[in-house]
């Protein structure tokens, strides 16, 4: 691990860990303990302990894929994903809004030079949670800018953000809506503490308000240009292909390896236990009992093969990019679609482990019910519900245009 000091224009100095893909892993491994013991607090609370928060900003997990300019590791998606798939371990809900809150720095780092130094040129531990949806937010165009409000649902770690990344529609002089990205401070956006779900309920994914909130024109991009990825702010200031990577077709997958490690762990640790578990009522080892062993390679071989087609297609997106070749609109509904039923193996995986727990699975104080309750609600995003995007895939291969205004 190094330390970088880093400067801004604003003349913060601070001192930052810049971890390599292995540090970064072994960082989260040991991490999750901590964030296991934390878990029911987590959802007691609704969001996750500041404690987590703290620990993930200071060990530079949070930093993970922030430009090094300011002091950020920089690394890519893969590791996103290995580092993930350990926290899964520990936290479901922690996992959720790391690997949101991690993504942003990159996606803030496709703007501006300006608009990055606004979010961290005094505070490089700066984070930002978001609201992608376009339909809930209006932009008014002024002199310098724009005026912004709406209200946003599932603003996920916004407690822990100072920063809102919002979508909004944009009114054209007699042209239809454009829809742009806008970042908010936290003087102009207000969280509503509305987030009580029975999945995922640790995430503190509140709705996010926002009144005529003034936002310059350097803090605002195009969805198309997001969407394309080459033609980013940002790709421009860095060498790193990162940065020029298509924001909506790497999205899905974001969020997908949350289910995934949510599954991979469940997996991991039912089988631990049911290797010296009794029955209660025959007293004979329940590892002996061929349904249980049954249910085990089902649920491992969803989660191979789950992980697979992520590893996969996560690898020939980051090569399509370094090697300047970008996506096609039907590789990225491919994408989609695989990332949705790579999901839908995730849950399968859970679903088919818990009659094989028995009771003792549905106690609170054991980590299959609460996974079981995360991976349903980790499910039931749009970017990973397999209705949605198999639909999507289905229409685009038989010639039609896709349908459900999908973010591509």
């Amino acid at each position: 691990m190094n330390l970088r000091v880093i400067s801004t224009t604003a003349q913060a100095v601070q001192t930052a860990p810049v971890l390599t893909a292995s540090e970064a892993v072994g960082i989260a491994k040991n991490l999750a303990p901590k964030f296991a013991m934390r878990a029911a607090h987590a959802e007691k609370i609704r969001r996750v302990p500041e404690e987590s928060i703290e620990e993930l900003n200071a060990s530079g997990l949070l930093r993970l894929m922030q430009p090094k300019r300011f002091g950020g590791s920089e690394l890519g998606l893969g590791s996103l994903m290995d580092v993930v798939l350990e926290i899964c371990k520990g936290c479901s809900s922690t996992a959720w809004a790391y690997s949101n809150l991690a993504s942003h720095a990159w996606n803030i780092g496709q703007f501006e030079l300006q608009a990055q130094e606004d979010v961290w040129g005094t505070d490089p531990f700066a984070l930002a949670a978001t609201g992608f949806a376009f339909p809930c937010g209006k932009a008014v165009p002024v002199e310098g800018g724009y005026k912004v409000s709406g209200k946003w649902p599932f603003g996920s770690g916004v407690d822990a953000s100072t920063w809102m990344l919002v979508g909004a529609m944009t009114e054209q002089n007699g042209g239809a809506p454009q829809r742009r990205f806008f970042l908010i401070p936290q003087a102009d956006f207000k969280s509503q503490d509305n987030w009580q779900a029975y999945g995922l309920g640790g995430t503190g994914s509140h709705d996010v308000h926002a009144t005529d909130a003034f936002v310059p024109e350097h803090r605002s991009v195009s969805a198309e240009i997001f969407a394309a990825g080459q033609n980013l702010p940002g790709a421009k200031l860095y060498s790193n292909k990162l940065f020029q990577m298509p924001t909506f077709a790497a999205f899905a997958y974001v969020l997908a390896i949350v289910p995934l490690g949510t599954a991979k762990a469940a997996v991991e640790q039912f089988t631990d236990t049911m290797r010296n578990r009794a029955g209660t009522y025959t007293g004979s080892r329940i590892a002996e009992l061929a349904s249980v062993q049954a249910r085990i390679a089902e649920a491992a071989a969803c989660v191979e093969f789950a992980e697979t087609v992520i590893r996969r297609d996560w690898t020939e997106l980051e090569t399509s990019v370094e090697n300047n070749e970008f996506p096609s609109m039907e590789t990225k509904l491919r994408w989609k679609r695989n990332a949705a039923f790579a999901t839908s193996l995730s849950v399968r995986s859970i679903d088919a482990l818990m009659p094989a727990a028995g009771a003792a699975g549905l106690s609170l104080h054991s980590p299959l019910q609460r996974q079981f309750r995360d991976i349903h609600a980790a499910s039931s995003h749009i970017g990973l519900t397999w209705d949605v995007h198999a639909a999507a895939y289905g229409q685009s291969a038989l010639g039609l245009q896709p349908q459900g205004g999908l973010l591509l």
